[in-house]
């Protein structure tokens, strides 16, 4: 069996509790044997070999709940092809996306996914909700110890397009994937599939017993589209990819009560941005005990609104972090995104729930508890060491980890192993 193993630090933040000085980590077989002070923890392993971080603080690995790690290349993509220009609008974005995803030889995706999972690691990210919308990018994932999701994302609103892309997924559902990374499946939003086609993504996976995700609420165009089938999204999006003739009848609903009404609002969809929500669908989301992802620098990147954390929160709502895509946004650190969301939601949420979300809200949406987010006996042997340059006082080590500490990163180890890139 493989040697017992103590890890050491300075201060131990669990996140589920409050933070350890002194503390400890007993690690065996890739699992977490026990946590709590160095001596306590030593009595329990007097033979365990021992790794002391010093002056460092130990905490889970974060999660990226939402990212496009196929998108990593986008600003050498945009670049490339001229579309350095920033979109006026969301739909703007929308149409430069497609445009400059449309440019691209199909094997430029592996490449860049392997990109992202690098960049993931290096900032002290264990696990991702992955959405994959080029399907033989898939290889990427051989040999990656992160844990998570990639989830295979379907749109359309013909049966010419929407027929293949469901054989193809059921054919991939087949195979699985091997390692850490399992399989779930993305119906993209309410405005890119037809109502049929997303009742049988969500029945789908049902059937197979896959976790799902989808966009919704991101921006205000969404809203007007659903309510009354108007606005950018059908005079320029339908046109520009072909579903001019398709527009559908207006649902007249919100996008989460759409979303309801489509078999998708339930503790197996998690929901992406929530930004444009009422008081009725904050309650109606928390109510059903559907996971949402807030992506604070890309709803601010796209001028789109900011997510109503603290309604969120008062409803109890079970909510995550998200980077979203390099092609709307500067990085895939969840670091960073910790230190944006610090300013961009203020007094809304404290930073004690916002590291919450980041790592054991963000486990917990992508139905890993148990196995990552937070430092428990019998959970992974999953965690960071960070070492800044001068150690906070106790008291204050919520804030530091709020304030774009991700340079500080020293090792990430999952299951027991180190995980970080050489080169990082």
């Amino acid at each position: 069996m493989e040697k017992a193993r103590i890890y050491t630090a300075r201060y131990l933040l669990p996140i589920s509790s409050a933070p350890v000085e002194d503390g400890a980590l007993l690690v065996q077989a890739g699992r977490i044997a026990a946590v709590g002070r160095r001596d306590a923890v030593r009595r329990l392993a007097p033979h365990a070999l021992g790794t002391d971080f010093g002056d460092a603080i130990l905490l889970p690995p974060l999660v990226n709940a939402h990212t496009h790690l196929e998108l990593t290349r986008y600003p050498d993509w945009a670049q490339a092809v001229g579309e350095t220009r920033q979109p006026s609008s969301f739909v703007d974005w929308i149409l430069q996306v497609v445009r400059i995803k449309r440019s691209l030889p199909l094997d430029a995706f592996a490449g860049s996914l392997a990109e992202g999972i690098r960049r993931s690691l290096r900032a002290g990210t264990g696990a991702v909700g992955d959405i994959l919308s080029y399907f033989p990018a898939r290889k990427a994932y051989a040999g990656c110890p992160l844990h998570g999701r990639s989830f295979l994302e379907v749109l359309g609103r013909s049966a010419e397009r929407w027929d293949p892309l469901l054989e193809s997924v059921e054919r991939i559902l087949d195979q699985a994937l091997s390692g850490p990374i399992g399989l779930g499946l993305s119906p993209h939003s309410p405005y890119t599939l037809a109502e049929g086609y997303l009742h049988q993504a969500f029945d789908l996976a049902r059937r197979r017993h896959l976790p799902a995700t989808i966009h919704l609420a991101e921006s205000a165009d969404e809203t007007a589209f659903l309510a009354s089938m108007d606005g950018p999204l059908a005079e320029r999006f339908y046109p520009l990819v072909g579903w001019g003739k398709l527009l559908p009848p207006a649902a007249g609903l919100s996008p989460v009560r759409y979303l309801q009404a489509c078999g998708g609002l339930h503790p197996g969809v998690m929901l992406v941005h929530g930004v444009h929500v009422d008081e009725d669908d904050i309650a109606l989301i928390a109510d059903h005990g559907a996971p949402v992802v807030l992506c604070p620098r890309s709803n601010a990147r796209l001028d789109v609104g900011r997510a109503p954390l603290a309604g969120y929160l008062a409803a109890d709502a079970l909510l995550a972090l998200g980077t979203d895509s390099m092609a709307s946004n500067d990085s895939l650190s969840i670091w960073d995104e910790l230190a944006f969301a610090r300013q961009w939601f203020g007094d809304a949420g404290t930073p004690q729930q916002l590291l919450t979300m980041a790592t054991l809200g963000g486990a917990r949406a992508l139905g890993l508890a148990g196995e990552i987010g937070s430092l428990q006996a019998g959970w992974g042997g999953h965690f960071q060491v960070l070492a800044p340059s001068r150690l906070p006082p106790v008291a204050e080590l919520w804030d530091y980890l709020c304030s774009g500490c991700g340079g500080d990163l020293q090792q990430l180890y999952l299951d027991g192993c180190e995980a970080l890139p050489i080169g990082n």
